[in-house]
């Protein structure tokens, strides 16, 4: 029989050996079944209900719907009064996408794993797996969909259902983390909106029933979205960078950490770098998607590319895998408990994080004499105007390593003890 527990061995199970699971409950021979789906997608698992049964010696399945917003009594309820009798009759059950969808009363769970869904589509890994996390949870059994209740009506939430979640999570310290739960909340309920009410959506498409947004009657934290300033200074750069040096032979994220000091670059888009991505010889690192959705190439500073040379590719030709699973990158995490070891063994120094580095390079940069604007296209920064979102396809390939070659030339004088005074940036 499928149980809770039985469910939770199968996540982790899936997750670790990247392999899919089927959890069933009992039947007896030629009656059909309920079946669970236990499938690994990126960091997560997808957990589906089907029913299942055969028909001329090959078996069918028709979907039910999804855990947890389906509980296991939920699944099994609806198994046993919907579909098995149809079974038993000798029919073929429609499952809910084939049925017309009903205009309300969809559920909370399902919008947010809908949105989720989506954003794994179209957004970076990094960003789908938060949302993912704060909405509903790593397994979906969490998250603000069970403060909630992953049952209830979408278009039936209220402001009043939302706040106390975020207020608990505003209440022990995490500021941040709150505001970024409301972020992703109402980037769902308009999401929601705007697929119900988009002339282009293909028929069959869920109508969710909502007609405002609930999130945007809670106000937004203002302390929360104020601009870091967190950098470190040149000394704070070179201490941590040679303390870096004793620790690559046995942490993999200390020479990825060193690849983002002297790049720049955004964390997530390093730990990813894989052996495709780098042209050995043109030292290169060129991404096909990234944070803002333009694809993107620098040329890397030759401190960089050592860091890279001396990696090993993974199996799937990540340069900085994971230890636990090396088919999958390194994630923040990894980046931050480097980071909380140096601060622990330096006690004295101020609190930064790992995206505090990106704003270092752009700092120390600036002295090392690099412009506002090569500075901005070396990091990927979007630019708005018109010219260059639709017409400017230059690359600047050429201003870039040219760039390059000055912060470079900067960041060895910093480790060799050598004189740093602010260079005047080229023209």
């Amino acid at each position: 029989m499928i149980t809770e527990a039985g469910i939770r061995s199968a996540i982790r199970t899936a997750q670790k050996d990247e392999k899919q699971i089927e959890l069933k409950d009992d039947g007896g021979r030629g009656d059909g079944r309920l079946l669970m789906l236990v499938r690994p997608k990126n960091d997560e698992a997808l957990t589906e209900w089907y029913a299942t049964y055969y028909r001329a010696g090959r078996r069918k399945l028709v979907k039910i719907g999804n855990y947890p917003g389906m509980s296991v009594a939920d699944a099994r309820r609806t198994f046993r009064e919907d579909y098995l009798p149809v079974i038993t009759a000798g029919g073929d059950p429609e499952g809910p996408r084939s049925r017309k969808p009903k205009a309300l009363g969809t559920s909370v769970y399902d919008l947010f794993l809908a949105y989720v869904e989506h954003l794994e589509k179209t957004a970076t890994e990094a960003y789908a797996k938060q949302a993912r996390y704060t909405l509903i949870g790593k397994e979906g059994d969490s998250g603000l969909a069970k403060s909630i209740g992953p049952t209830k009506a979408a278009r039936d939430v209220e402001p009043r259902d939302i706040i106390p979640y975020l207020a608990g999570i505003h209440g022990r310290g995490s500021v941040v983390m709150a505001a970024r739960v409301r972020q992703h909340a109402s980037a769902a309920f308009s999401f929601a909106i705007r697929s119900s009410n988009a002339y282009t959506r293909p028929a069959g498409v869920v109508d969710w029933g909502l007609k405002v947004n609930p999130v945007l009657a809670i106000p937004a934290d203002p302390e929360a979205e104020r601009v870091g300033e967190r950098h470190l200074s040149p000394d704070e750069f070179v201490a941590f960078w040679k303390w870096l040096d004793t620790h690559k032979d046995s942490s993999t994220a200390a020479s990825a950490i060193q690849v983002i000091m002297a790049t720049g670059q955004r964390v997530t888009e390093i730990l990813r770098v894989a052996i495709d991505h780098y042209d050995k010889r043109e030292k290169i690192v060129d991404w096909s998607k990234t944070k803002n959705g333009m694809p993107h190439a620098i040329p890397l500073p030759q401190i960089a590319a050592d860091e890279l040379n001396r990696m090993w590719a993974g199996p799937t030709g990540l340069l900085f895998p994971s230890k636990k699973n090396p088919r999958k990158c390194l994630t923040m995490n990894a980046a931050e408990k480097a980071i909380a070891l140096y601060l622990k063994n330096h006690p004295d120094v101020p609190h930064f994080t790992p995206r505090d580095l990106r704003r270092t390079w752009k700092t120390l940069a600036g002295a090392a004499g690099l412009s506002k604007e090569i500075r901005d296209r070396i990091q990927n920064h979007a630019r708005r105007d018109i010219s260059s979102r639709h017409y400017d396809r230059y690359e600047y390939m050429a201003e870039k390593r040219e760039a390059m070659e000055r912060w470079a030339a900067y960041v060895e004088r910093l480790l060799n003890g050598g004189n740093v005074v602010p260079i005047r940036p080229a023209a």
